[in-house]
């Protein structure tokens, strides 16, 4: 019979090299992208965006006795890795532009991969976990028309830009007692590719139109750490019930120093025409450069979080019971070069609160009462400035994660399906763009016991 294992690893296999496809098909239009290295996002699991993007204190991998998930926020959380799992995400992204000055509303939909992962604990004896995937950490698309006037005609400016930013990282971590520490490091790649298009409305005279593109392709090794503590606040114990509950505190903190990514850039400058296909034709090129090289300076930044949970070791398991925590990051936007030129950008900082809970997992005399419940806030400010009044947001989340049943041929094997659902704003009455959004995010994580000694009678 073909092993699930084999299959899970296939599976995860074609989605890692089918990642490039999805991300490039992947559409929006939004003004803000336009900005730094676009709309910024870290890649975070499907269970922290269901808790308001928490991260650097959290771990999982007790909850309901069903396996566990990979905190890629943390590295510090793999030294907590006891089973093979494989994670992937996925998100549908809707948002709602609306404009003052001219009034007007924008509606996109996008379907966007979140993350692909594998955890291996490498030695369970010695607390020492590993990780590797690939996220993505940016997107940038936005397609933006805006008229004026010059030399007594009316001109039509269309600006554009697609790309982003792309993580494919690895990392390890290792507990002695409560202290686990961990780091991940890999390449951060992507491209930049922006365009002005300018074009004279004009009855009587003909001009010709203008492109100007610039594309940009960049690469950086990084290498971030993390610390978590963990440690018991009190136990309570139920002969009983042969069971034992714990109340636990954990504290952790992640971050990185920034790095310099090595860029080079194609710069053209041309004159179009429209061609009977309506595609954009070449007449004559003005200006053209190839491979100009330069560095963008990415900058640091960190998260510092604590979390409580209460869990119970009964006959069936360890189970999580609920958490609840709060973290804040921040990062040195103001710090940013691109091509040692400076952007419309600002330190953000972000403070979030969630919780999760699962009503009856011990006793298992119903379904529902296995599952995780979550929920979140989160508020701050955002990296952009463009108008120089900040961009605050704000907004909430909630998820489930809800435990597929085993085949009882694979007694080793454990899946879960979590969802998260993110709602909230960017930018308030100061600012004339503002921008309403509503992320729904499934994940699968899916978690097997390799290695085991088989028994024959």
């Amino acid at each position: 019979m073909r092993s699930v294992s084999l299959t899970m690893f296939r599976f995860f296999t074609v989605l890692v090299f089918g990642f490039p496809l999805l991300t490039a098909h992947a559409q929006e239009n939004s003004p803000f992208s336009r900005y730094g290295m676009g709309d910024w996002y870290q890649g975070q699991h499907i269970i922290s965006r269901a808790m308001g993007g928490l991260g650097a204190a959290y771990v999982d991998g007790t909850s309901n006795n069903n396996g566990q998930t990979i905190n890629f926020a943390n590295p510090a959380a793999y030294s907590n890795l006891y089973m093979i799992s494989y994670d992937i995400g996925l998100t549908i992204d809707s948002r709602t532009l609306r404009s003052n000055v001219p009034d007007g509303k924008f509606v996109s939909n996008n379907l966007i991969p979140s993350y692909f992962a594998l955890g291996i604990p490498i030695n369970k004896a010695r607390n020492i976990g590993l990780a590797f995937g690939l996220r993505p950490l940016s997107r940038i698309n936005y397609n933006i028309t805006e008229a004026g006037r010059a030399a007594g005609d009316s001109i039509a400016t269309l600006y554009q830009g697609n790309g982003g930013l792309n993580q494919v990282f690895i990392g390890v971590g290792k507990k002695w007692k409560g202290l686990s520490i961990g780091f991940n490091t890999g390449v951060n790649f992507g491209r930049k590719e922006v365009s002005t298009l300018v074009g004279f409305v004009n009855d009587t005279v003909t001009y010709n139109k203008s492109k100007s593109t610039t594309l940009t392709n960049f690469s950086s090794f990084f290498l971030s750490t993390g610390i978590q503590y963990e440690f018991t606040l009190k136990t309570k114990n139920y002969p009983s019930f042969k069971t034992v509950d714990k109340y636990m505190m954990r504290f952790g903190v992640t971050g990185n120093l920034g790095s310099s990514m090595n860029a080079t850039q194609d710069i053209d400058h041309t004159t179009y025409a429209y061609n009977s296909l309506g595609v954009v034709a070449t007449i004559d090129t003005v200006y053209s450069k190839a491979k100009v090289k330069g560095t963008i300076t990415m900058p640091a930044s960190y998260a510092a979080g604590i979390t409580i949970r209460k869990t119970t070791q009964a006959p069936r398991g360890l189970f999580d019971i609920w958490s609840l925590g709060a973290e804040y990051t921040a990062t040195q936007w103001s710090q940013y070069r691109f091509y040692d030129q400076t952007d419309h950008l600002s330190d953000s900082w972000m403070f979030k609160v969630g919780a999760s809970f699962s009503p009856d997992p011990v006793s298992g005399r119903t379904y529902w009462g296995a599952v995780n419940y979550r929920l979140g806030f989160f508020m701050g400010k955002d990296y952009v400035d463009a108008d120089g009044n900040g961009l605050k947001m704000y907004g909430a989340s909630l998820g489930t994660g809800i435990p597929i049943r085993k085949w009882n041929s694979y007694n080793s094997q454990f899946a879960i399906v979590n969802t998260s659902l993110q709602f909230g704003k960017r930018g308030d009455s100061k600012n004339n763009i503002t921008e309403g959004f509503f992320r729904l995010s499934f994940g699968l994580s899916l978690s097997d016991i390799w290695f085991i000694k088989r028994k024959y009678d």
